[in-house]
């Protein structure tokens, strides 16, 4: 937008100062063509003057218009009744446009009391074999009403879009803001959900000390296992802490839950919820699961989960799909329909949530129109646990 306005400028610029030329030339050939019968030199001087003003006339429509037509009376005056030139007429109609579409009220109202008085006296100083008729005027006139009336139009049509454009700048600030204020939102319930897992890592790291403490009297070595879960319990708790303190931007004021975090197990708890509201769901599983980060699971099963929400609301999809691929460096979560989804859709609570948990784990989400229809969304969450 920026570029086009700047080049937008750029040509008119150009045009404002090609015009006025034009007409100096057009002036001149007239002149040259039909020579007036006195004071040619003072002829010409007050036709050029009658155009060459308009390279300012947006700067200062008023004042231009004042030069512009003393230019066009002094003409006649010089020749003794001669008609002015042709781009002089032009002249006055170009600077009646401006007026309407760049002065202020007193400044249009000012300008056509000095154009209708040019009008006038011209008529008037004009050579007859008959009568001055105050009709003669009026044809004048209705030319530069014209011009003015264009130029009222196009001021009021540029100031609706103005309008529009402002309010287009509102909408899209307020948008910008409701999705900040999701994605803060967001933010705050997943701290709340790893700080249940964190929270369930560190008891279950004590129950594991106390097992081994009591195996260390009896069988040393049969305590050398708790203590590896110990350690193992110790490094994805810390890695949780980790990305709790990484999401955690302020007190949250919600009530701790004491309901424990779901997971990937979870999952056919979800297909038969899709199922029992007309959703029927395919899960299929490839590759080995091995261990996945308590905080991992937890955020695949919510991508899952608002995915198929958002399936049920949305897309009217008859059925749904999905899978999980356990590759050796990542978790692939696909979730597909049969809906009529066909483009991606503004940013919501649903897709901002499950980009903020994919991006926890440094993973990637994608959504939009799925090859054979429908829509998809995929995760990829990376398995490492130490950051």
């Amino acid at each position: 937008m920026a570029v086009l306005s700047v080049r937008s400028t750029s040509v008119q610029a150009w045009l404002d100062v090609a015009g006025p030329v034009l007409l100096a030339v057009l002036a001149m050939t007239q002149l040259v063509a039909d020579p007036p019968p006195v004071n040619p030199s003072l002829v010409t001087v007050c036709a050029l003057t009658a155009v060459l003003p308009l390279v300012a006339r947006r700067r200062a429509p008023l004042l231009v218009t004042v030069l512009v037509v003393g230019g066009v009376v002094g003409q006649v005056v010089a020749a003794e009744g001669a008609p002015a030139t042709f781009a002089s007429f032009v002249a006055v109609m170009v600077c009646t446009y401006t007026l309407f579409r760049q002065a202020d009220p007193r400044s249009v109202a000012a300008g056509l009391a000095l154009i209708a008085v040019a009008v006038a006296a011209t008529a008037v100083l004009e050579p007859r074999t008959a009568p001055f008729q105050p009709f003669e005027i009026v044809y004048p006139l209705f030319y530069f009403g014209a011009a003015g009336g264009i130029g009222a139009f196009v001021r009021q049509r540029a100031l609706r879009l103005s309008a529009v454009e402002g309010r287009a700048a509102a909408l899209e600030g307020e948008l910008q803001r409701e999705a900040e204020l999701a994605a803060a939102e967001e933010r705050a319930r997943i701290a709340r959900e790893l700080h249940d897992v964190v929270a369930h890592g560190l008891s279950l790291m004590v129950v594991q000390a106390e097992a081994a403490e009591e195996m260390l009297a009896r069988d040393p070595g049969a305590a050398a296992q708790p203590l590896r879960r110990v350690q193992d319990t110790g490094r994805q708790s810390l890695a949780e802490m980790r990305r709790l303190l990484g999401v955690l931007r302020a007190a949250d004021p919600g009530p701790p839950s004491t309901a424990p975090q779901p997971s990937l197990r979870g999952l056919p708890d979800l297909v038969r919820e899709a199922a029992e509201v007309g959703l029927p769901v395919e899960v299929d599983v490839a590759g080995e699961p091995g261990e996945l980060p308590p905080g991992l699971e937890l955020a695949a099963y919510r991508i899952v989960q608002e995915a198929l929400t958002n399936t049920r609301r949305h897309a009217r999809a008859t059925r749904a799909c999905v899978r999980l691929t356990y590759e050796p460096e990542a978790l692939r979560v696909e979730i597909a329909d049969d809906g009529s989804a066909t483009q991606t859709p503004r940013a919501g609570h649903g897709l901002i949530g499950m980009r903020e948990r994919a991006a926890l784990y440094d993973g990637t989400l994608d959504a939009g129109p799925g090859p054979g229809g429908g829509f998809r969304v995929v995760a990829v969450l990376p398995r490492g646990t130490d950051r």
